[in-house]
């Protein structure tokens, strides 16, 4: 492992990972690092291979080759370890049809561990927020799709992570909403958690992110201060930089 893989002040470290599907290349070396802290937007044409790399960061698959380490920790190896310091929100999230959104809640803080009726005091302020209070009561099954992503930032959340990741965090929300998911973080990331997150909304990603990674067909193309990236590339803005790196012929 390199000396930069083992920095502390790096909570991810992707070193040359490769993943297949049979004859297919989903990743093709890929190689980056996060430090502790930061947010980090993690951009690509759809079929880039984003949820794929999430899912090897969180160990539900394992890499073909490379070595993915989140917190200092082998993201498949220790996978049951690292579900203690991952929060994770799909772009869909699912539920239990016969559970409300407290017991969902409920459950969740059980299975990891933590004092039922503490967390839910200590989450209550960040319910408000959400402006999910009203609506704790009823079966998460028939949320929206606004309010499922918010009750599923909420069981992100619940467990204080580490290592935040979303992806596509503000489909299904609505302009208010998607300044309020937003706002709230910058506010996590202040306080230390880190945030990994990938969005189409590329003007989003500018005024969050100061760091972001770019993955096309499979391999990054650019990872690195947003600020530098635009300089070496001559782009005026992040969309600018993110045509000129993803629209390249192929080879």
């Amino acid at each position: 492992m390199s000396a930069n893989t083992r920095s502390s002040s790096n909570i991810v470290a992707v070193e040359n990972v490769r993943k297949t599907f049979g004859d297919k290349q989903a990743l093709v070396d890929v190689t980056f690092h996060i430090t502790r802290g930061q947010i980090c937007g993690l951009l690509g044409p759809n079929g880039a291979g984003k949820t794929t790399l999430f899912r090897l960061l969180m160990g539900i698959m394992k890499a073909t080759s490379g070595r993915l380490a989140v917190d200092g920790l082998d993201a498949f190896d220790d996978r049951v370890e690292l579900k203690r310091r991952i929060g994770f929100l799909p772009d869909e999230p699912v539920f239990y049809s016969y559970l409300s959104a407290s017991e969902t809640l409920q459950l969740s803080a059980a299975m990891h561990g933590l004092d039922v009726e503490t967390t839910m005091t200590e989450i209550q302020p960040l319910t408000d927020r959400l402006r999910l209070t009203s609506e704790i009561d009823n079966f998460a099954d028939e949320y929206s799709r606004g309010m499922k992503k918010k009750l599923g930032l909420l069981l992100a959340l619940l467990h204080h992570p580490k290592l935040l990741i979303l992806d596509e965090p503000t489909n299904g929300l609505d302009v208010e909403s998607t300044h309020l998911f937003y706002d709230l973080l910058q506010d996590v990331a202040r306080q230390g958690t880190t945030v990994l997150f990938s969005s189409h909304l590329l003007d989003q990603v500018a005024r969050l992110c100061s760091y972001v990674v770019v993955i096309d067909r499979g391999a990054v193309v650019a990872a690195g201060a947003l600020a530098d990236l635009q300089a070496a590339h001559g782009a005026k803005s992040l969309e600018d930089l993110f045509l000129d790196l993803t629209h390249r012929p192929v080879t």
